[in-house]
């Protein structure tokens, strides 16, 4: 118990080191959005670039010898699947923990996990949920994770670990990145602003720009953002800003939400009601966007209205 607490305790730091990732295999490397368990080898990694996708969120059941989970969700998107190899001196625990670990200190949000029997029959997971029978094992071998980045949608990661009957430690990983956020001018007709946010459930804001102190820049232009709202006067949303650059992390979402806040600012003075819209800022933590400064922008993300 002792030496668990050691290793476990030391996986913040080699997290924040770097470099400590999987053993790269020919072309195969980890995914970006991904770090493999420590001392760990590549041997399948597969890409489908357009699938539509089902994210279990919730634990196997059999029911009239049909086998689903009790939630999941429907995405589309890219689908990369990366199977490693963990050397049998770790644990399946051990690498749930790294994987929990990780998740926490990127900022992604867990969105269900199990272990042993209450995940269901491993057979299934191996052989209905991700089509591979090799992930089968031993019922309380198995660990399963699944993760999503702020705010939901940006994508999925899953993650199966099994430790099989010959000892054998394998975990299991399928990213998905739905079809991106659309980028669209602020300048943009309202109503083709609005179509966009609907089919997506986002839309980056072109065109804006920021002062050195994170103020909007003068003569910056919301009343397209402002009339799409207006055209639909149930849409709620998120103004959520992104920012790289200099300064550690807590500076980075002070900065970002800053932003977040002065375009909800300007927004309000257009007349749209306060309830509607709420500013989030993310800094660094969500590098993904469609072409252009990936670095700085402004997405509005759809929110229901209970949120």
């Amino acid at each position: 118990m002792q030496t668990r607490y050691l290793v476990h305790t030391f996986w913040p730091l080699l997290l924040l080191a770097g470099g400590v990732g999987a053993q790269q295999s020919g072309n195969l490397a980890d995914h970006a959005l991904f770090t493999g368990f420590p001392e760990s080898e590549i041997s399948e990694l597969e890409t489908i670039e357009n699938t539509n996708y089902r994210v279990v969120l919730g634990s196997l059941q059999s029911a009239r010898g049909q086998v689903a989970p009790e939630a999941s969700e429907r995405v589309r998107g890219k689908l990369t699947r990366i199977l490693y190899q963990v050397p049998n001196s770790y644990s399946g625990q051990d690498v749930y923990d790294f994987f929990v670990e990780q998740m926490r200190l990127r900022g992604y949000r867990e969105l269900f996990t199990c272990a042993g029997r209450a995940c269901g029959s491993s057979e299934y997971w191996a052989n209905d949920i991700f089509g591979s029978r090799i992930l089968y094992g031993p019922v309380r071998n198995q660990f399963y994770l699944a993760m999503g980045s702020e705010p939901a949608g940006l994508f999925y990661i899953s993650a199966y670990v099994i430790t099989r009957i010959n000892r054998q430690l394998l975990a299991y990983l399928e990213i998905i990145e739905p079809v991106a956020a659309a980028a669209v001018p602020t300048q943009a007709d309202p109503a083709f602003m609005l179509q966009q946010l609907r089919e997506f459930g986002g839309i980056v804001l072109q065109e804006l720009t920021f002062e050195a102190d994170d103020r909007l820049a003068a003569g910056a232009d919301l009343e397209e953002v402002a009339e799409l709202m207006r055209l639909d006067p149930d849409l709620h949303l998120y103004l959520v800003a992104h920012l790289q650059g200099e300064g550690d992390l807590e500076e980075l979402l002070v900065r970002s939400e800053s932003r977040a806040e002065a375009v909800r600012q300007a927004l309000l003075g257009q007349g749209i009601d306060a309830v509607r819209l709420t500013a989030r800022g993310l800094g660094p933590l969500a590098p993904l966007c469609v072409g252009g400064n990936c670095a700085e922008r402004v997405e509005l993300v759809l929110r229901s209205a209970q949120q």
